[in-house]
């Protein structure tokens, strides 16, 4: 459909910023950088109605990896990048909190628990990680207690990890260690802070709305974003698609990895929290009234297709291992309320992806499954990196 007269001279007009992504990272670059440019036309473009990558379909899990992954994150990385990692994920739920609030995040500093399975006699895992603990706790509990000291209630001496004996006997496991700066968090309420914070800054949101090629303009005023709609012009530009991006962006290393999630109602409810297994690639935590958010699963190696197309008979076998684990983990369950997909973007490592790839175009992706965590500072980061260049 051709854009009107009304629309292309004032609300489809050109802007000064444009976000192709209406993720957690791509609201926030929005925000910050209409916040350091109050004036500039700032537009926010989502593909989708709300959003089909991971910011209304995670776990709600305000985490920093537990100690299995850390350990490996340590060993392929080495301490310095490593730590680097668990700093970012630290000063981005920090910048989460600071930007939305705590009440409006639904945020509760529940703590987190890890449970080791043993996994057999020349799986050596779970050994390594209950011997690697003292030096984990060395490294990573200045780097969590400076960043969110006077954000979370845990004091500064208190371990990051701990040895939690009664959790591993009550769910059957070979070992339990418990992450005491780890949290939950309201996946729908956040999104709705977002929204509410977007219109508050004036900054036009069209969802709804695919990008399906980026073009610069001849005359050195920007980009032009091709849309089923028609042309959007904008001065700088900003992919925040996460493991959608070379969908835009052929050349960066990312790709979207998916994970499915239910919603179980099991016969006996576990202690509160929530719970990271087999390295985090399996994952749960309560929910009000009874129920549990079991999710995860990549390790299976169940290829699903990406949006929007569908796959029952691999979504089924997905969920049916799926729901295995989680009788394994929780016991016999009543009732599955809810199924659903959401995309990760993943790649070589777990260091996310900032940068610029041309004049004006700019890109904050692969969050690795941590989008929650480090999703508002790589917006951010983004935003401030862009807000130095044009200085």
């Amino acid at each position: 459909m051709p854009i009107g007269y009304w629309e292309s001279e004032h609300l489809l007009a050109p802007a000064d910023f444009t976000v192709i992504g209406g993720g957690i990272v791509g609201m926030s670059a929005a925000l910050h950088f209409k916040a350091a440019h109050p004036k500039a036309r700032v537009r926010l473009v989502e593909r989708d109605v709300l959003g089909e990558g991971g910011t209304t379909r995670n776990a709600g899990f305000a985490c920093f990896g537990g100690a299995g992954e850390w350990l490996d994150d340590l060993e392929a990385l080495g301490a310095e990048r490593w730590l680097a990692l668990i700093q970012m994920r630290a000063e981005g739920l920090r910048a989460l909190i600071e930007l939305l609030g705590t009440s409006a995040l639904g945020l509760e500093w529940c703590g987190g628990w890890e449970l080791l399975a043993a996994r057999g006699a020349e799986d050596q895992k779970v050994q390594r990680v209950l011997d690697a603990l003292p030096e984990l706790n060395r490294l990573a509990q200045p780097v969590l207690s400076s960043v969110l000291r006077d954000v979370h209630p845990a004091s500064a001496d208190t371990p990051a990890l701990s040895l939690a004996p009664q959790r591993a006997h009550e769910f059957g496991a070979h070992a339990a260690v418990h992450l005491c700066w780890e949290g939950m968090l309201h996946t729908g309420k956040m999104v709705s802070a977002f929204h509410k914070a977007l219109g508050a800054a004036n900054i036009q949101c069209l969802n709804g709305c695919t990008v399906d090629a980026l073009t610069a303009r001849e005359d050195h005023a920007g980009w032009t974003l091709d849309t089923q709609r028609g042309p959007l012009i904008s001065q700088k530009v900003a992919i925040c698609t996460n493991g959608f991006a070379r969908a835009i962006l052929p050349g960066l290393e990312v790709k979207p990895a998916p994970n499915r999630v239910l919603v179980v109602t099991p016969k006996t409810m576990p202690p509160a929290g929530a719970y990271h297994i087999e390295d985090g690639y399996l994952y749960f935590r309560t929910l009000p009234g009874g129920q549990i958010l079991f999710g995860g699963g990549r390790q299976y190696g169940i290829d699903l297709p990406h949006y929007p197309a569908l796959d029952a008979e691999a979504t089924a076998l997905w969920d049916q291992k799926l729901t295995a684990d989680a009788e394994q983990w929780l016991g016999p369950i009543d009732a599955i309320t809810h199924r659903w997909t959401g995309w990760l973007g993943v790649g070589p490592d777990r260091e996310p992806i900032i940068g610029s790839t041309a004049p004006g175009l700019h890109h904050a992706v692969r969050m690795g499954g941590m989008g929650v965590a480090i999703g508002c500072g790589m917006g951010k980061a983004l935003a401030d990196a862009i807000i130095a260049h044009n200085a």
